[in-house]
């Protein structure tokens, strides 16, 4: 028995000894307001020893006491400001008061301090704003990581195709559905995916891009679905998070879909119809909320009947498709994006001659904006005066091999190659020679052959400053 009240004894010291090494202040008070308990911290506050506070009435030393108030009504405050005189002058402290019962009856009310001054919570507040700050300035991060770098005004161009484009990609904007974007290479369907995710109802969310032709076959699974911590050697012990996932509430974007594994094109049409995805090496599904976006220059009907492709998966990212036209199809908006190019470049004080332009108009762009851009691109590095000329274009547009099989030149059968080239010759040397206003020898230097050389040809083809007009215009050549 005696060695049951030692114990009893020493954890009563223990207890004490451990709230009096606490910082915040802690007394308890019972329903007669009678100080039961009081630690050195509290009793600091005060600037008494705790000997002359213990057994006296609360209301002694803090007459506007809260203690009536809480054990009266059993109902905490927390977070309370607390003002009081002390020997150090006015005190001001942030307190908790908790009413303890016994069964339904407020025997008691324990008081603490959370901070010990307002300094002490001026400095926790610091803290949590500098956290917050972080928080938005990641959150800002991320946000643009994940927005779109285009929009509907990125897509330049004022021809009737690029027109009838854009307004079916508003119309597919407003929907929640699947929408496909088909376009030879360099015609600018990243662009399109962008004006769709900010045209649509999920603008707000996050804009998710995978390049499928950019990512290893080894890497596709944990890359799109993320993994779980140890899921497989070198994996990072957190785990990671998908792609797919990054995208919930927004758009994910998959552009070269018809570069997807046939392995990993079963999982992510489960993925599209059921909405959930599984982590690699988890067996805990995880739902997500995305519009699909998909792009390819692929013939992907013709990948399915090689099976290259799935049937279903093609029906299911293919509710929508948008069909972006060619460089070729629109030629009359050339012009109007060059400017935009020598404005994105800063140049827009550079001049491109009429017989430049020209040209430019008459080539075929296999390439489409993608190479419009780099040829742009190079020109500026050759141009002087800030004035891009005939001069200046590479050989590949002077000699115009990429012959459009949209040109109406080409509705009849193709020309045999001697009489194609001397028809191209022969539209350079006019629109040379009027660029410079008939002066030939500053013709020929543009054209890079010598005075001599281009009388030989103004002769060959017959040219004359009469008849150069209907010679362009009928293409005619005496080769």
């Amino acid at each position: 028995m005696p060695s049951a009240i030692y114990d009893k004894e020493q954890r009563a010291l223990l207890h004490e000894r451990i709230l009096n090494s606490l910082t915040t202040g802690i007394y308890v008070c019972d329903s007669d307001y009678i100080v039961r308990f009081m630690n050195e911290a509290y009793a600091a506050y005060l600037g008494l020893p705790r000997e002359e506070i213990i057994g006296r009435p609360i209301t002694d030393f803090i007459p506007d006491t809260r203690a009536p108030f809480v054990t009266s009504t059993g109902r905490a405050e927390m977070g309370s400001l607390r003002t009081f005189k002390s020997p150090k002058g006015d005190r001001v402290i942030v307190v908790n008061r908790l009413p303890f019962k016994d069964g339904e009856q407020v025997i008691g009310m324990l008081s603490q301090t959370v901070f010990g001054s307002l300094e002490e919570l001026e400095l926790v507040n610091k803290r949590v704003e500098e956290l917050n700050k972080k928080v938005a300035s990641y959150a800002r991060r991320i946000k643009s990581a994940l927005s779109p770098r285009y929009s509907l005004q990125s897509i330049q161009g004022e021809s009737r195709a690029i027109r009838q484009f854009k307004e079916r990609l508003t119309r597919y904007a407003r929907t929640e559905l699947p929408v496909l974007i088909l376009g030879p290479t360099g015609t600018g369907k990243e662009l399109a995916a962008g004006a769709l995710h900010c045209e649509g109802p999920r603008r707000e969310g996050p804009f998710v891009s995978i390049n499928c032709a950019a990512v290893p076959n080894e890497l596709f699974e944990s890359e799109l679905f993320g993994y779980a911590p140890g899921a497989f050697s070198g994996a990072h012990k957190d785990g990671k998070v998908g792609q797919i996932e990054l995208a919930d509430r927004g758009t994910l974007f998959l552009d070269e879909i018809g570069d997807t594994p046939l392995a990993i094109q079963a999982k992510l049409l489960r993925v599209i119809e059921e909405r959930t995805l599984y982590r690699v090496g988890s067996t805990q599904p995880r739902t997500v909320d995305f519009r699909l976006t998909t792009a390819t220059n692929r013939d992907l009907e013709a990948m399915i009947a090689a099976g290259s492709f799935r049937e279903d998966l093609y029906y299911r990212i293919s509710p929508c498709i948008l069909q972006l036209p060619p460089l070729n199809a629109r030629k009359e908006d050339i012009p109007l994006l060059i400017r935009h190019i020598l404005q994105h470049m800063g140049r827009e004080n550079v001049r491109i001659t009429d017989s430049a332009m020209k040209t430019l108009s008459l080539y075929c762009w296999p390439g489409n904006v993608r190479e419009l851009r780099n040829v742009i691109s190079g020109t500026l590095s050759l141009c002087r005066d800030n004035t891009i000329d005939m001069g200046d274009l590479p050989p590949k547009i002077l000699s115009n091999f990429g012959v459009c099989s949209t040109d109406a030149s080409l509705a009849s059968p193709p020309a045999s190659l001697p009489l194609m080239l001397a028809n191209n010759e022969l539209r350079l040397i006019i629109l040379t020679l009027q660029e410079n206003n008939w002066h030939v020898t500053r013709a020929a230097g543009i054209l890079g052959i010598a005075r001599a050389t281009l009388y030989e040809k103004l002769k060959k083809h017959g040219i004359t400053r009469a008849n150069c007009a209907r010679l362009l215009q009928d293409g005619e050549t005496t080769a």
